[in-house]
């Protein structure tokens, strides 16, 4: 008896998937409009019940508005021109009843929008081919949202499928597919929406700013997405009609906060949501998901099965249900963002996990009992749209849920569990136990290692250029059979490779990739020095001489002292401007001389030359301003050390016991680096840049010049095409120099004539500029991603 239920179950099954993959695959016409035959009004336990009739079941959304309180049910498809409206209601919180209709080729909206009662509450539920909502008064207890349409022939029951006058809840977690929140800091926060439009597939919502906070939610029954926009006070009130993935934009205002609603015009694709210039883009991302519902097979008592159907347009559903008890679990493949790793079954959890591999299937959400293997993988076969053959020992039944997973993840998970194994050819997967697939490979394997030494040997010159051909050999060694050999010809630099066509197309392969151009690097730099220098001294020069003798007719008077001289002793020579022998008593020259500086000379003398005095002032002040601009530049290949200076080499002499030597000190310019290009276009350089030039005012003992060494020595990451300073030396030295004579000195006013001054300040600053070129920037990329 249970072989002739289950040959008849499989007969059914297979007689009713035909056709309805038949019909899902062949394009159905739109379905008609809804006509809205009516507005019902009848009166309820404490409030007031509005019945919207239609010819078919109705798909609509319901959300409330507030100054003054409304609650507004767009019905999608629908066409309400034909209700009498507006509908005086005037009882239970309802005031009355109007209707808008919103139409272009595209798709129609009807709108029914209710006048309620401040603090009115309302439930609403779907009946058949119409839409209930009770009105009572009171606070608000159940509120529908944008976030909630219903389809009909949803999971809600209206008040008199269960017997009473209460009227369903309404659910908001199932028919979430998922959300996901995002904040950002932004500087002019937006307030208003002033308007929508389609782009490039998708939808720009325009603001008069930025969105801080949005979140994102994807909704299912029927196929939408939601937009929270939080902080925004005002939007449009009519909704806009669109071409494209969406059909259409509605608007909700809530407390602190808009939701726009988009209906997918078919299913909903992923999407994109970014914050872009005056607004928000939401950018489709991936083709529309395929929604299968099925019920699951239930053998009743009397031998009866029921089969899978197949339609289009939900995206996303829980399947629930048991198959011994004939309720209707349902597969659903959607393209919805979520977590994603499911918990393996512990029968397959004991061999060890799975490789990890992406996936990359439509998602699909299972929830069976029980349910045939073979008729899962039928089901599985239906949505990724591939040929399955099953090999006839596969059997048995599997209990799964699995939640928004691709369809190939979904069949690995379900054949590790059942100890099964797939063979992909082309568009067909062959299923079989995991033993006897292995053996088959094992013995594929094993036939072609015999007719391996069968197979001809062809030779293949291979050129190489931008490498050594000899560098390359050893790497193509590794992927030829055990019979392949690989020469070189130096001269030419190809590679001269024998062996079976399946090695030597891997031969090639991988010369091609690895023998790709090297990319070149210039490196630009600039090391500019400059200095100032500013001098300023003041001396002063003066003395004489007093003669008391017969000879000038002056003597003392005295027997002794008969004669009496006195002459400043500070030495120093005739100088211009003063008497021949100044006999200087105070000697605080400024260092003047031809081209610098500035000085005056007085004489007074008496007739007789018995008293002279000698006055002698100078002044100098310099300054100067002196800048050098080095500019040296290389050009070198990635990784490779590159020198390039210019400089003089210095000969210093050496004494020793075995006699004079000569050594060369070289100062010079000198740029040092070894580029690396990473895989952003930036370069990576080890940099060392040395500036060492000869110094003649510091000499040593024979007379040669010291070197004055700069050098900078460092690592730098630069975008292509950026300069970056690498180093800088700035020094400043400041002098102020007194020289006095002891007491006299320090005489107010008095003392300049007892003193010298000189002040210098000198300023030295030395930096270095890097600047890295990419000469090559498609063979960089090229080689950054691996050829």
């Amino acid at each position: 008896m249970t072989n002739s239920l289950k040959s008849l179950f499989g007969l059914a099954l297979c007689a009713l998937l035909a056709p309805a993959r038949s019909a899902a695959e062949v394009p159905r016409p739109a379905p008609a409009a809804n006509v809205i035959r009516g507005i019902g009004v009848s009166d309820t336990a404490g409030g007031v019940e509005l019945e919207i009739r239609g010819t078919r079941a109705p798909s609509y959304t319901v959300f409330k508005l507030q100054d003054p309180p409304r609650l507004v049910v767009d019905l999608a498809g629908a066409d309400v021109s034909a209700v009498a409206a507006p509908v005086a209601v005037k009882k239970a919180g309802v005031r009355e009843v109007t209707t808008a209709q919103y139409q272009d080729d595209r798709s129609s909206v009807g709108r029914v929008i209710i006048a309620l009662d401040a603090g009115a509450r309302y439930e609403v539920a779907p009946r058949g081919d119409a839409v209930v909502v009770k009105v009572v008064q009171g606070e608000v207890t159940a509120a529908t949202s944008a976030t909630s349409p219903l389809r009909g022939g949803g999971p809600l029951r209206a008040a008199s499928e269960a017997g009473t006058t209460t009227a369903a809840k309404l659910p908001s977690d199932p028919n979430v597919v998922s959300r996901r929140m995002d904040e950002a800091e932004v500087r002019h926060e937006a307030t208003t929406i002033t308007g929508a439009r389609a782009k490039s597939g998708g939808v720009t919502l325009v603001l008069n700013g930025e969105v801080a906070r949005f979140e994102v939610i994807e909704l299912e029954n029927p196929p939408r997405l939601a937009l929270d926009l939080y902080g925004i006070a005002k939007a449009p009130r009519a909704p806009v009609l669109l071409a494209g993935a969406f059909s259409q934009v509605r608007f909700g205002r809530d407390q602190g906060k808009v939701r726009v609603v988009l209906d997918a015009a078919a299913e909903l694709p992923r999407c994109e949501v970014k914050r872009v210039k005056g607004g928000l883009a939401v950018v489709p991302m991936a083709a529309p998901a395929l929604a299968i519902r099925t019920q699951s097979p239930a053998i009743g008592g009397e031998g009866r099965a029921s089969a899978p159907r197949v339609e289009r347009g939900s995206q996303q559903a829980a399947a629930k249900g048991s198959a011994a008890s004939g309720a209707a679990p349902r597969a659903v493949v959607s393209e919805a963002q979520t977590a994603g790793f499911t918990g393996e079954a512990p029968s397959y959890a004991l061999s060890g996990a799975p490789q990890k591999r992406e996936y990359t299937g439509r998602r699909i959400t299972l929830d069976f009992h029980d349910i045939e293997i073979r008729n899962l993988l039928r089901l599985i076969a239906d949505v990724s749209k591939k040929n399955v053959i099953v090999a006839d020992d596969v059997g048995g039944k599997v209990t799964v849920s699995l939640r928004n997973v691709p369809w190939d993840q979904a069949l690995d998970l379900v054949l590790k569990t059942k100890g099964l194994d797939k063979e992909e050819m082309g568009n067909v997967i062959r299923i079989a136990k995991v033993e006897d697939i292995a053996k088959e490979q094992m013995a594929r394997a094993e036939a072609a290692k015999a007719r391996a030494p069968l197979v001809p040997m062809k030779v293949r010159l291979i050129p190489v250029n931008f490498a050594r051909a000899a560098d390359v050999a050893p790497r193509v060694k590794d992927v030829l059979s055990e019979r392949g050999t690989v020469t070189t010809d130096d001269r030419t630099n190809v590679l001269i490779v024998k062996d079976i066509q399946e090695a030597l197309a891997r031969a090639e392969g991988l010369v091609r990739n690895l023998d790709t151009e090297i990319p070149q690097v210039r490196i630009e730099s600039r090391i500019i020095e400059a200095s100032s220098n500013f001098n300023r001294a003041l001396g002063v020069q003066w003395g004489g001489n007093a003669n008391l003798s017969p000879a000038t007719g002056n003597p003392t008077g005295l027997f002794f002292p008969n004669i009496a001289n006195t002459a400043g002793a500070s030495g120093g020579g005739p100088t211009q401007g003063t008497a021949g022998t100044p006999n200087y008593a105070v000697n605080l020259p400024a260092a003047i001389g031809q081209g610098s500086g500035g000085g005056l000379g007085f004489t007074f003398g008496s007739v007789g030359g018995a008293f002279n005095l000698n006055l002698r002032l100078s002044a100098l002040e310099n300054s100067g301003i002196v800048k050098t601009i080095s500019a040296p530049s290389v050009s070198t290949i990635d990784n490779k050390e590159a020198t390039i200076g210019q400089g003089i080499s210095i000969p210093f002499s050496q004494v020793s016991a075995s006699g004079v030597n000569t050594v060369f000190i070289e100062a010079k310019l000198e740029l040092k680096v070894t580029p690396h290009i990473s895989a952003d276009g930036s370069v990576l350089m080890k940099i060392k840049v040395t500036n060492n030039s000869p110094n003649p005012q510091l000499t040593g003992a024979n007379g040669q010049p010291s070197i004055s060494k700069r050098e900078a020595e460092t690592e730098a990451l630069v975008k292509d095409g950026d300069t970056t300073v690498i180093g800088g030396i700035y020094t400043r030295q400041t002098a102020s120099n007194v020289a006095e004579v002891p007491f006299f000195g320090k005489i107010p006013i008095l003392g300049y004539f007892f003193r010298t001054k000189s002040d210098s300040d000198a300023h030295t600053e030395l930096l270095v500029f890097i600047t890295p070129r990419i000469l090559n920037r498609q063979a960089s990329a090229a080689a950054a991603n691996g050829g």
